[in-house]
Protein backbone atom coordinates (compact mmCIF):
# COMPACT_ATOMS: atom_id res chain seq x y z
CA UNK A 1 0.00 0.00 0.00
CA UNK A 2 1.20 3.56 -1.08
CA UNK A 3 0.68 6.30 0.62
CA UNK A 4 -0.78 9.66 -0.12
CA UNK A 5 2.40 12.35 0.53
CA UNK A 6 0.67 15.27 -1.03
CA UNK A 7 -1.03 17.84 0.71
CA UNK A 8 -4.68 18.13 -0.46
CA UNK A 9 -5.06 21.03 -2.37
CA UNK A 10 -6.64 24.40 -0.30
CA UNK A 11 -9.72 25.32 -0.95
CA UNK A 12 -11.63 28.90 -0.12
CA UNK A 13 -12.11 28.26 3.44
CA UNK A 14 -9.21 26.81 4.23
CA UNK A 15 -7.60 30.65 2.46
CA UNK A 16 -10.63 32.38 3.91
CA UNK A 17 -9.06 31.18 7.45
CA UNK A 18 -5.65 31.70 6.77
CA UNK A 19 -6.60 35.23 6.22
CA UNK A 20 -8.40 35.57 9.23
CA UNK A 21 -5.79 34.06 11.06
CA UNK A 22 -2.96 36.54 9.68
CA UNK A 23 -5.55 39.51 10.42
CA UNK A 24 -6.08 38.44 14.14
CA UNK A 25 -2.65 37.92 14.54
CA UNK A 26 -2.00 41.51 13.31
CA UNK A 27 -4.98 43.16 15.10
CA UNK A 28 -3.68 41.38 18.43
CA UNK A 29 -0.03 42.37 18.39
CA UNK A 30 -1.09 46.13 17.82
CA UNK A 31 -3.02 45.87 20.67
CA UNK A 32 -0.60 44.74 22.56
CA UNK A 33 1.90 47.46 21.26
CA UNK A 34 -0.52 49.84 22.24
CA UNK A 35 -1.74 48.57 25.29
CA UNK A 36 2.10 49.00 26.67
CA UNK A 37 2.64 52.43 25.13
CA UNK A 38 -0.54 53.02 27.49
CA UNK A 39 0.95 51.58 30.21
CA UNK A 40 4.35 53.32 29.59
CA UNK A 41 2.82 56.53 29.58
CA UNK A 42 0.65 56.01 32.44
CA UNK A 43 3.72 55.25 34.67
CA UNK A 44 4.86 57.85 33.83
CA UNK A 45 1.95 60.40 34.91
CA UNK A 46 2.01 58.30 38.39
CA UNK A 47 5.85 58.98 38.57
CA UNK A 48 5.06 62.40 37.61
CA UNK A 49 2.44 62.60 39.80
CA UNK A 50 4.26 60.95 43.08
CA UNK A 51 7.07 63.55 41.93
CA UNK A 52 4.34 66.45 42.44
CA UNK A 53 3.29 65.48 45.70
CA UNK A 54 6.72 65.40 47.15
CA UNK A 55 7.56 68.46 45.71
CA UNK A 56 4.94 69.66 47.86
CA UNK A 57 5.52 68.14 50.72
CA UNK A 58 8.78 69.33 50.64
CA UNK A 59 7.91 72.70 49.79
CA UNK A 60 5.36 72.41 53.06
CA UNK A 61 8.13 71.19 55.29
CA UNK A 62 10.38 74.15 54.12
CA UNK A 63 7.51 76.29 54.85
CA UNK A 64 7.25 74.69 58.53
CA UNK A 65 11.31 74.84 59.05
CA UNK A 66 11.37 78.34 58.00
CA UNK A 67 8.43 79.41 60.50
CA UNK A 68 10.41 77.85 63.04
CA UNK A 69 13.90 79.31 62.26
CA UNK A 70 11.57 82.91 62.18
CA UNK A 71 10.27 81.67 65.43
CA UNK A 72 13.87 81.21 66.91
CA UNK A 73 15.34 84.08 65.11
CA UNK A 74 12.67 86.56 67.16
CA UNK A 75 13.19 84.32 70.17
CA UNK A 76 17.01 85.02 70.38
CA UNK A 77 16.15 88.82 69.68
CA UNK A 78 13.71 88.90 72.52
CA UNK A 79 16.56 87.20 74.79
CA UNK A 80 19.36 88.91 73.83
CA UNK A 81 17.25 92.10 74.67
CA UNK A 82 16.26 91.16 78.09
CA UNK A 83 20.12 90.02 78.65
CA UNK A 84 20.81 93.53 77.37
CA UNK A 85 18.86 94.80 79.92
CA UNK A 86 19.63 92.47 83.02
CA UNK A 87 22.81 93.49 82.30
CA UNK A 88 22.10 96.91 82.78
CA UNK A 89 20.18 96.68 85.83
CA UNK A 90 23.41 94.25 87.46
CA UNK A 91 25.87 97.55 86.18
CA UNK A 92 23.50 100.00 87.68
CA UNK A 93 23.23 98.56 90.96
CA UNK A 94 26.71 98.07 90.96
CA UNK A 95 27.12 101.44 90.10
CA UNK A 96 29.48 101.02 87.39
CA UNK A 97 26.94 103.09 84.69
Amino acid sequence: MVKNTQTPPLDDSDVALGEASTRLNSALDLLDTCTSALLQRMKGAREAGEVDEDRARLAAELDAAQARADALEEAAREAGAALDAAIDEVRSALGEV
